[in-house]
This record gives C-alpha cells, sequence and structure tokens, in this order.
C-alpha cells in the first residue's frame, strides 16, 4: 500500500498531473476558442440572411408595383436605363424634373452595391444561364447553384482564413422565377416557381469574430485562475499526500521495526484487540507455551487459564486495567502440554482518537526459574535465620554457662584460697612472733613471707571480684556498678562520673549481668585505648527497660560502625541476645560514646 501511495505522490506524479491539468486547460480554452469562432460563424450567417432576405423582400415589394419613378440626377450612371422610360414633371414649387423608371432588379443591384461600399458586404447575383457574363459564377457559386436546385434551402461555406483577417462567409439563397420576370427572363424557359439563379453575399468574419475578443479574453483570464487554482490544488493535495505517504512509511517503517523488535524479544508478546481476540504474537510467546501462531490467532486468552486464580482476581485484574490504562503482575498460566507455570506479565491498554481503548499488549516472561531461585533462597534465609537464632541460643547459653563458671570460679578462689591464704598468714603472724630469738635475719624472712601472702589475698579477691562481683549479688547492680567506677578511677587516674536514676534496680539476673559487663568492658576499653582524662557512665530505667550511656573524652575511633574488636562485638552480642540495641558514635579527636537500649526481660516459666 505505501509503495503505491509512493508512486502517486512521486515527483514524476506531480509533473504529470501538472501535464496533464495544463492540456486539460488548453483543450477547454481550444474548444471555447471554436465555440466562439462557430459563435460568430452563426451571427455572421444569420445577418447574411437577413441582408440577403431583405434585399428580396425589397425587390419582391418592387416587383408588386412595376418598377418605381425616380430623379434622373440621383443616378450616378444615368446611361445604364437608357432603354427604360423616362417622364418630364414639374414640382409644387415650380421646378421642372425628369424621372426615370427604375425596375426591381435595378432596385437590388443599386442596394447590393452600396451595401459593399458602406458595409463591406459583397452581394452577388448569379444564374447558370447567364444574360451578362459579369455576373457568371466562380466555381463555389456553380455548386451553390446546382445544391439550390437540387431542394436546397441554402447554400453556405466558410472560406478559409486570409492573412491579416479571420476568413470570409459566403451564403447563397435561392432566387425563384415570378410572374413578373417571365416579361425579360421568358427566353431562358425556367418555369414559375422554378430556380432561374441565385442572390450570395460574402461577409469578412473579422467583424463579427473581433466583437468575441472580449469575451474571448474573459475566457483566458478564467482559464488562467481555474488553471493557477488547479495547479494550486494538485500541489496542496500533492504535498499532503506525499506528507502523509511519508507518515504511513514511518508508521510503517515503526510497525516493522516495532514488529521485528517484538518478534526478536526473549519476552512473549501478544496483541489483542478490544474484546481480547488474539491478533498477533511473537516467537518466544509459541516458543513458551507451545502453541502455533495459527492456533491461537482469533482466540481469547482464556485459553491460557491456569485456574488458579478466583473470579475477585480477574475483576480486580480488569478493574485496573480499564481505569489506569495498565496492569503489572504476577500470573499463573497453563501451557499447551498442561503444565502449569508463573509468568510475570505486564499489560497497556491503547487507545484511539475518542478515546477508547482499541488495542491491548502484553508482555510476558515465564519466571519459574526466578521463582524457583526465590523458593531456594527463602528457604536458605529461613535456614540461615535459623542458624542465627541456633547460633545466638548456643552464644546465649554459652555466656550463662561462663558466667556460671566464673562465678564458681570467683566463690571457690574467693572461700578455699581465700580461707587458706588467711590461716597461712595467721600462721606467718604467729611464727613472726615466735622467730625473735632466732634474729632479725629470720624475722624479716617470715615478714616478707607474710607481706607476699597478703598481696596474694589483695590479688585473689581482686581476681574473684572481676570473675564475678559477689556485691553484684548481693548488693545488686547500682553499689556494683558504684564499687567498680570508683574502683577503676583509682587503679587508673581516669576521672569517672557515675549517674543513675534509681538507688537501686529490680532487674533480671540476666539483664543486670549484662549491664555490669557492658560498663566493665567499656571502661576496660577506656583505660587501654582512649587515652582521656574523663569518663561519664549513666544509667536510667525508663519505662520499657534500661538506658546505658557511656561517653569520653578521647581520642575517638576511626569508623566506630566498622569497627569489629572482640570487645564491641561482644557487647553487640549480648546486647542482641536481650532483644536491645548498642550505638556507637565517634570521631577522631572527639571521644567516644556509646548509647545501649536494654529492654526488660519477661519472665519465663520455671
Amino acid at each position: 500500500m505505501v509503495r503505491k501511495l509512493s508512486l502517486i505522490v512521486g515527483p514524476a506524479a506531480l509533473a504529470l498531473a501538472i501535464a496533464l491539468w495544463t492540456a486539460l486547460a488548453i483543450f477547454s480554452l481550444w474548444t471555447q476558442r471554436q465555440q466562439l469562432n462557430r459563435t460568430a460563424t452563426a451571427l455572421a450567417k444569420i445577418d447574411a440572411i437577413a441582408n440577403l432576405r431583405k434585399d428580396m423582400a425589397i425587390r419582391k415589394w418592387a416587383d408588386t408595383l412595376g418598377g418605381v419613378y425616380v430623379d434622373e440626377s440621383k443616378i450616378p450612371n444615368p446611361e445604364s436605363l437608357d432603354e427604360q422610360e423616362r417622364v418630364a414633371v414639374t414640382r409644387s414649387t415650380g421646378e421642372n424634373q425628369t424621372l426615370v423608371s427604375i425596375a426591381p432588379i435595378h432596385i437590388l443591384l443599386a442596394i447590393q452595391e452600396i451595401s459593399q461600399k458602406t458595409y463591406g458586404t459583397k452581394e452577388r447575383l448569379t444564374s447558370l444561364q447567364l444574360r451578362n457574363r459579369a455576373n457568371a459564377p466562380d466555381e463555389w457559386e456553380t455548386n451553390a447553384l446546382k445544391a439550390l436546385q437540387g431542394g436546397a434551402e441554402m447554400a453556405t461555406e466558410s472560406m478559409p482564413k486570409k492573412a491579416g483577417g479571420h476568413g470570409l462567409l459566403r451564403v447563397m439563397i435561392p432566387m425563384k422565377m415570378d410572374e413578373e420576370c417571365l416579361e425579360c427572363h421568358r427566353d431562358t424557359l425556367v418555369p414559375v416557381g422554378g430556380l432561374r439563379g441565385g442572390a450570395s453575399i460574402s461577409i469578412d468574419l473579422n467583424t463579427y469574430r473581433s466583437a468575441q475578443e472580449p469575451t474571448w479574453r474573459t475566457i483566458q483570464y478564467w482559464h488562467f485562475g481555474i488553471w493557477l487554482l488547479g495547479l494550486t490544488t494538485i500541489y496542496a493535495f500533492w504535498f499532503v499526500a506525499r506528507r502523509r505517504t511519508v507518515e504511513q512509511a514511518r508508521l510503517e517503517a515503526d510497525r516493522r521495526e516495532n514488529e521485528t523488535a517484538f518478534a526478536a524479544m526473549a519476552e512473549g508478546a501478544v496483541i489483542t484487540d478490544a474484546e481480547g481476540r488474539i491478533l498477533w504474537v511473537n516467537d518466544a510467546f509459541c516458543a513458551i507455551y507451545g502453541y502455533s501462531r495459527a492456533e491461537v490467532i482469533g482466540q481469547n486468552p482464556r485459553i491460557l487459564k491456569s485456574g488458579r486464580h478466583d473470579a475477585a482476581f480477574y475483576s480486580e485484574f480488569w478493574r485496573q486495567l480499564i481505569e489506569t490504562g495498565h496492569w503489572r503482575g504476577e500470573v499463573w498460566n497453563r501451557r499447551k502440554t498442561g503444565e502449569i507455570f508463573p509468568e510475570e506479565l505486564s499489560i497497556q491498554a491503547l487507545r484511539g482518537p475518542d478515546g477508547r481503548i482499541v488495542r491491548f499488549i502484553s508482555i510476558f516472561s515465564d519466571i519459574t526459574e526466578r521463582k524457583r531461585s526465590e523458593d531456594e533462597l527463602r528457604k536458605q534465609r529461613q535456614q540461615l535465620v535459623e542458624s542465627e537464632t541456633r547460633l545466638r541460643e548456643l552464644a546465649e547459653f554459652l555466656q550463662t554457662v561462663r558466667e556460671e563458671e566464673r562465678a564458681r570460679i570467683a566463690r571457690e578462689l574467693h572461700d578455699e584460697m581465700g580461707q587458706a591464704l588467711t590461716a597461712l598468714r595467721i600462721d606467718l603472724g604467729w611464727l613472726r612472733g615466735k622467730c625473735q630469738p632466732l634474729g632479725t635475719p629470720t624475722v624479716e624472712r617470715v615478714g616478707a613471707a607474710l607481706g607476699v601472702v597478703e598481696h596474694s589475698i589483695v590479688s585473689l579477691r581482686r581476681i574473684s571480684e572481676d570473675l564475678r562481683p559477689a556485691m553484684l549479688d548481693s548488693l545488686g547492680l547500682a553499689a556494683a556498678v558504684e564499687h567498680h567506677a570508683t574502683k577503676f578511677s583509682e587503679r587508673t587516674g581516669i576521672a569517672c562520673r557515675l549517674s543513675m536514676n534509681r538507688e537501686e534496680f529490680e532487674l533480671d539476673d540476666r539483664l543486670a549481668t549484662t549491664v555490669f559487663r557492658i560498663v566493665q568492658e567499656t571502661l576496660t576499653n577506656v583505660a587501654r585505648h582512649a587515652g582521656a582524662s574523663e569518663v561519664t557512665v549513666r544509667i536510667d530505667e525508663v519505662d520499657g527497660g534500661i538506658r546505658l550511656t557511656i561517653e569520653d573524652n578521647g581520642r575517638g575511633i576511626s569508623d566506630a560502625k566498622d569497627k569489629k574488636t572482640f570487645g564491641l562485638l561482644g557487647m553487640r552480642e549480648r546486647i542482641a541476645m536481650l532483644g536491645g540495641r548498642l550505638e556507637i558514635h565517634s570521631r577522631p579527636g572527639k571521644g567516644t560514646r556509646i548509647a545501649g537500649w536494654l529492654p526488660h526481660q519477661k519472665a519465663t516459666a520455671p
């Protein structure tokens, strides 16, 4: 179709249309010229016949009178009337005149002579039976007389155009033999009513055709205007048709390009009409569903339904598609083999100029492998979550065991080793009192041993407190933290400011232990790495849990979020096991701020 239109709107087609229109205008102009010529000829013919019949009427009138007497002095050539009768008359004025008798033929000849001189028309009387050789017929007159003799009412002929003129029109009408004519023409043996000759007239058509020149110029102007209008119309039609053809060619190219692109896509593509009948599918559709094009063209896509979706699903599907013009989601459909598979479907509605939907374009992809991968990934994630849960439970169990073991070791050290060292100190004190007689060296050696024992008792007490402060179990979290902060300042020389909104916290043992260990681990890190001169510890019990904040003015941590030290990891894990959260904010040279939140623990059934 586009190829046919391209032939119509090509430059050659435009030139041909202009040539045809020009030829038609010229032909119409030539036809009008010929019509004007025929009109001029017809008018000349009417005038010629009128003149001839007028002359013949005058002759008949003169025949009825038998002639006319005229003043002889008015006749230019009176010698031609020598045989005519003359009379002498006296006018009322007393003037004498001579009147000569004029026959009808003389009157006719005189009229013809004056017409030729005055109006340029040439009239002749001629006959096949000559009485005057000057009136001998020429070739045309001879043929015209024969035609009239054969019964013709009239003979006419347009003579060829002469240089500088428009040709001549010759007309001849018959002259019948009348009673009045027998006196002079009896010797011709022509009976009354018979043809005795003809009266002809030659008229120059230039006068009549020149009279048509204004009309001819008007016709030329009109034809020129119509020709220009036609050219404009042809060009406008050609231009519009060419633009439309170019646009159609572009649309056709786009359509083919889109069709090629659709056909080459790995995704399936379906085009349906507004009623849902399938108009076109690509190769991927056939490969995915197993149908050939011939099997699905003209069918409704409901042949692909799997039955997994209920009526409510499709009702919402169509509502959204009609209202918004598009729909995207996952659908389960059925292959030709009966296999049900998932696909990701996107449908776009195309609307016409009136806003009504004319087409639906559907693009889909088989997501069976993706679904399988997602299921596998979901299972792996579930397994990972379960593994993390088990690991956290294991870590929590190990932490609990660790705390219990540390408490046991601390008790054994405090009870057994402490008692043994205390007994040893008592014995060494007694022994030192008994060694006085043995001399000073012996006393000094026993005193040194007693000093070692006392130092060991202090170290044992400190180690026992680090493993599990007995104060945490006996006096509670507030006293244990306060005691630890005091010992920290004494041991490190770093000022430790402690702030708590409770004198005593009624907390679960796990929660109290976790808070104390975070404070303990943080202060240990400050002493080892921060280079701080001051540290602030704040513990607040609020609705739902414990808010813990520890802040120092040390050198800070380069990247607190990515810091992976075992101390920080331990704190995070301790808080995570209790369902809390830990935030670390630090900038180099600006110190470090550790903020933790631990929720109250729900009581568990024994």
